[in-house]
């Protein structure tokens, strides 16, 4: 979050000025009042998530690439980001036409256009913005229309029971003095931490399955010793962790569960217990969960290089067959699904662990929300941003069953085209969860009506991969690691008792742009050193001495500040 913040500041800055100016010239709203509409067809196309406009209603709009090269040789070579699979679905159901005020890839480049577009005064009808700052922003200088009754009366019931599944963290993020002013993106819970283990090695070594920090331990150390990998001797890894140790909501390779096990979460702003936020890294739990981390280091149960293995070098340790442990997420068979071309009699099972005496794992949740859409003021037609949202994300997802009228969004599917009507997703909180569960129910029962139009390709092959595994045919790495990941790993984290540990802020402020990567690289280093013993845990209460004296201090005061203003 504090990267974006040092991307976007100098533009931010910049388009202030010019900001501050449109503001005053875009203050009359001019969009209209389904009060004042006498066409019984176009109010009700105004008031309702699927009523189709009596003529062709156009909007402007910013989007993200999509990459329609993937359709050369397909009936859809023609296809662009003007004439699509979307768009003309879109027409079709609501009679909308979209003309691209800009495209451009997913990023970097995306947050440059809609940067420039804010500060020529030129901004879409509709566009999604990639973070608070720049929605606080808009809002602030009068360029965004307020959606508060198109959210009641637009959004369809499921996109308002998908938002209600995250409480109230997602839409609060977007209301300004009461109004909604924008549709946040949801940002589906990535799960609790997941230990994946070789299982063909436990077996080997007769091993039981893992649930405390000391069975986690004793098998790495089982693992170190023996060798059932037929390894070199003293070639077997420990556990390979990242060398960002920790810290990121479904991080791969990092070790969040030994944190949690000790009540410590890193890198996490938290409620205090009295509403206040204090941040998790220089919290005295945290140097007890470093103490363990060292002790299991200096035991050889962590990957002794580490430090100063890449991504690429954590993952070639894992499919190679050198270690038979890491902590990723329900996504982990992907990771490792290489180890199969390798070794076809690899197994690799995941394990929700380590857990406390009570058998529960806390996991601390990430941001619901990263980006928003948002109608530009002065728009006629504001209600136009959540049908969008309720066609893409309801409509054609789940209540569609016409196979001729999706077929070409299916087709895509099956081409591997990303993209869609707004650059943005909407989904439940445990989508994970969810459609394991109808997909799973599916494959049972073979009946598949309870299943949406995404669920069906997963579905088609999944099926396909037990019927090969029934008949002993050769596995398909990738369709193992969905099966197992949609399937076998959801149901693991539906069934484990997980607790969540809810930060309270995401957001950005004056001195993070300047002084969080200091504090960011000491923290690390910090984490570095404990760790491989290069410093002994009792220096972890200098270092929050020094994070605090380094502007530490300051930013708290200035995130509770903004807590409070919010």
């Amino acid at each position: 979050m504090k990267n974006r913040a040092l991307r976007m500041s100098v533009i931010l800055m910049t388009a202030m000025m010019a900001v501050s100016l449109i503001g005053c010239k875009s203050s009359k709203d001019t969009s209209e009042s389904k009060e004042n509409v006498k066409n019984p067809a176009l109010r009700a196309a105004m008031t309702t998530p699927y009523g189709k406009y009596p003529q062709t209603v156009k909007y402007t709009v910013g989007i993200t690439a999509a990459n329609y090269g993937a359709l050369k040789g397909t009936p859809y070579k023609g296809d662009n980001d003007s004439n699509n699979a979307w768009t003309r679905y879109a027409k079709k159901k609501l009679n909308v036409k979209s003309e691209n005020t800009f495209v451009a890839n997913n990023g970097d480049d995306y947050n440059q256009k809609v940067s420039m577009a804010i500060v020529s005064g030129k901004i879409p009808d509709i566009m999604c913005v990639s973070d608070y700052d720049t929605l606080k922003q808009l809002y602030e200088n009068g360029l965004i229309a307020d959606l508060s009754n198109v959210y009641k009366t637009c959004a369809s019931e499921k996109i308002k029971d998908i938002y209600d599944s995250y409480g109230n963290r997602c839409l609060d993020t977007a209301r300004f003095d009461g109004k909604l002013m924008a549709l946040p993106t949801t940002e589906i819970s990535h799960g609790p931490g997941v230990l994946w283990l070789r299982k063909d090695w436990m077996d080997k070594l007769g091993l039981a399955d893992p649930k405390t920090i000391d069975d986690v331990e004793n098998i790495l150390q089982q693992f170190s010793d023996k060798n059932p990998g037929g390894n070199a001797q003293g070639k077997t890894v420990g556990l390979v962790v990242s060398n960002k140790v920790a810290g990121t909501s479904g991080g791969a390779y990092m070790v969040n569960n030994i944190f949690s096990l000790y009540g410590a979460f890193p890198q996490q702003w938290l409620n205090d217990g009295t509403g206040k936020a204090v941040y998790g890294s220089i919290q005295p739990q945290m140097k007890t969960a470093l103490g363990k981390l060292s002790e299991m280091y200096s035991k050889g149960l962590i990957d002794k290089q580490f430090a100063v293995r890449t991504t690429d070098d954590c993952k070639a340790l894992l499919t190679s067959g050198k270690s038979g442990a890491v902590m990723d997420n329900w996504w982990g068979s992907w990771t490792v699904a290489d180890t199969l071309k390798l070794n076809p009699k690899a197994k690799w099972v995941p394990y929700v662990a380590p857990v406390a005496k009570d058998d529960s794992l806390t996991m601390f949740t990430g941001n619901p929300n990263s980006s928003y859409v948002v109608v530009r003021k002065g728009y006629k037609h504001p209600e136009l941003a959540m049908k969008l949202a309720s066609l893409q994300f309801d409509y054609e997802r789940y209540e569609d069953k016409n196979a001729k009228s999706i077929q070409e969004i299916n087709d895509y599917n099956k081409y591997n085209v990303g993209g869609g009507l707004l650059a943005t997703n909407i989904d439940y909180y445990d989508a994970f969860v969810r459609q394991g569960k109808r997909i799973q129910k599916a494959l049972e029962t073979g009946k598949t009506s309870g299943l949406n139009n995404l669920d069906m390709s997963s579905y088609n092959s999944y099926k396909t991969y037990l019927q090969n595994v029934k008949a002993g045919k050769p596995i398909d790495s990738n369709a193992w690691a969905g099966y197992t990941s949609s399937i076998k790993c959801a149901q693991l984290v539906a069934n484990s008792k997980i607790k969540e540990v809810k930060p309270i802020f995401f957001g950005n402020t004056a001195s993070m742009s300047l002084k969080w990567p200091t504090l960011s690289k000491m923290e690390l280093e910090m984490y570095l050193k404990i760790i491989t013993g290069e410093q002994s845990v009792s220096s972890f209460d200098t270092f929050v001495d020094r994070w605090k004296k380094a502007g530490g201090e300051q930013i708290t005061q200035e995130v509770n500040k903004a807590l409070t203003s919010k």
